[in-house]
This record gives structure tokens, C-alpha cells and sequence, in this order.
């Protein structure tokens, strides 16, 4: 079995969003199930973690997206490890057209191997990890998530987490985050008076181009989370935001950074700010 994974995906309708392509939260949820698959492949799925006394920890996602998905669209999603240090490693990964070959997203996760009765991280058992690590692996450029200062005025929204967000460990799903993240970016749009309606009205559409997330604590049902947004950096056709998420009581649960463009709804080209009334304040 090779050590670099690669499954095969079909875009259904139900992973669609209102602007017709798939939502970058479901680019989380390919890659959670091709990671479960690339372990049962090498011996090392959910049962055998649980023999094991083992479970995996994500602690940090990127990725960057360069072609958008749609219906019906075929393509491969490959997984490979990059490096693993006792308790904690770094996997890539990347999605190409099935029939092209063509790029359409690349990324890389971080993730800490946990002991199932301490909840503490362990070191796993050398010979699992040989399984999956590469002489000479192609290694994508990642940053570990950057210190953000606390701004002024944030825009800030509440959300009561909900039995459909949970998994089965009973946590917020990874996946979920990024779709508070993008909800909480799109009110902070509507209070300026870009509600979707309007941005679909001019023909306009906020596309995601990159998403790097990092998980503090695991949210669980029936908390309140609030969730604060505001802009790093603008350029001539989009920028940068973070989106900050917290307990009642203050405590972190994660954070994230959006990178974004102002493009044309039909034709996915990029649109200046210039003229677009509040968008260039973002």
C-alpha cells in the first residue's frame, strides 16, 4: 500500500452553496474522509485507534484555494505525511481535477496523537508511524498561525452551538468553525449594507482564496460562542480578516484568518473595490 493516499470524490448538489460552488468548510470535510480512509488503508482507522488507546488531534489547518468546485465535478483528493517529531507531525495535501489533472486546492494540517484515558499527547508506536512517512516528501509552504492584537471595535456575533454541528466525539466539528468563521464575515458585510442579496443584485461575490484556522478547545453543545470578526489588511480586490472565537466566560476556543477576493458572480474574475461603497473599509 502506498504511503501517499489518494481517493476519489464527485461534487453533489447538497455540498453547494448560494454561489453555485462547493463552500470551503466542505473542503474540511473531503479531507477528514480521506484521512480516515488513508488510515484504514495502513492499518490504523478508527478501530485500531481505539485498541491502541490512541486518538488524533487537530491543531492547525491551511488551506489555499485555487479553483473553485462544482457540480458534478470528479477529482482526487491526496494525503502524504511530511514530517512526524514524537507527538506531534505535519501532513499535506491536494486536490486535482480527476480528467485534467488541473490544481484546485493544496493545504497542510498539523496534528497532536492524544492518549485516549489521559487526554494528554503520547508518542505513537514507531512502527504505525513508519507506515506513513516518506523519504523525500513534497512539502507545501506553512506558516504556524500569527499573533493577532485585539482591535477596537471588532464586529461580534453570538452563536449557541447546535446538536447538528457536533461529531462523534461529541466536539464542534473541525469543519464547522469555518462555517461560523464565513457567517461571521458575512454579517459584518451586511452591517455595511453588502448583504448577500445585495452582492447578488451587483453581480458580486466574496470568494475565499485561503483559510488557516487553529483549534484551541473544543466547543460542545448548548455553549454560547462569541464570535468577533475584523479586517488585517485590504488590497485592490479583496484582503485579509480575522475571526476570533470564545466562551461565555472569555476562554479561547479557536481562530482564524480569511483571505478573500471581490470577484464577478458569473464569471469569477477579480473586481476592483474601488467604487464599491464600504467593501474597500474591510
Amino acid at each position: 500500500m502506498s504511503k501517499i493516499f489518494t481517493r476519489t470524490f464527485r461534487v453533489r448538489w447538497s455540498e453547494l452553496d448560494a454561489s453555485g460552488t462547493v463552500a470551503p468548510a466542505a473542503y474540511l470535510r473531503y479531507l477528514v474522509e480521506t484521512a480516515y480512509d488513508w488510515g484504514d488503508a495502513l492499518g490504523l482507522g478508527a478501530k485500531n485507534d481505539r485498541l491502541l488507546g490512541l486518538f488524533w488531534l487537530i491543531r492547525e489547518t491551511e488551506i489555499r484555494f485555487l479553483r473553485p468546485l462544482r457540480h458534478n465535478d470528479v477529482f482526487d483528493f491526496t494525503i502524504w505525511m511530511v514530517n512526524w517529531q514524537r507527538v506531534r507531525g505535519t501532513r499535506c495535501f491536494e486536490l486535482t481535477l480527476k480528467d485534467s489533472g488541473e490544481v484546485i486546492a493544496q493545504g497542510s494540517q498539523h496534528i497532536v496523537a492524544m492518549d485516549a484515558q489521559t487526554g494528554r499527547p503520547t508518542s505513537p508506536p514507531e512502527e504505525i508511524i513508519n507506515n506513513f512517512r516518506l523519504d523525500e516528501p513534497r512539502i507545501f509552504e506553512f506558516e504556524r498561525f500569527p499573533k493577532i492584537a485585539a482591535p477596537e471595535n471588532p464586529f461580534v456575533m453570538q452563536r449557541q452551538v447546535e446538536w447538528d454541528d457536533l461529531d462523534a466525539l461529541e466536539h464542534v466539528n473541525n469543519a464547522i468553525y469555518v462555517t461560523y468563521a464565513e457567517e461571521a464575515a458575512a454579517q459584518d458585510l451586511a452591517t455595511r449594507g453588502w448583504t448577500p442579496a445585495k452582492l447578488a443584485e451587483s453581480n458580486l461575490m466574496v470568494a475565499t482564496r485561503r483559510v488557516h484556522i487553529q483549534y484551541l478547545s473544543p466547543a460542545v453543545w448548548g455553549e454560547t460562542l462569541a464570535i468577533s470578526t475584523h479586517p488585517l489588511s485590504v488590497n485592490d480586490t479583496g484582503g485579509t480578516r480575522y475571526v476570533g472565537m470564545t466562551r461565555a466566560d472569555g476562554s479561547p476556543v479557536c481562530e482564524c484568518i480569511l483571505d478573500w477576493e471581490l470577484v464577478d458572480r458569473q464569471t469569477g474574475l477579480q473586481k476592483d473595490l474601488i467604487g464599491f461603497k464600504n467593501l474597500s473599509g474591510l
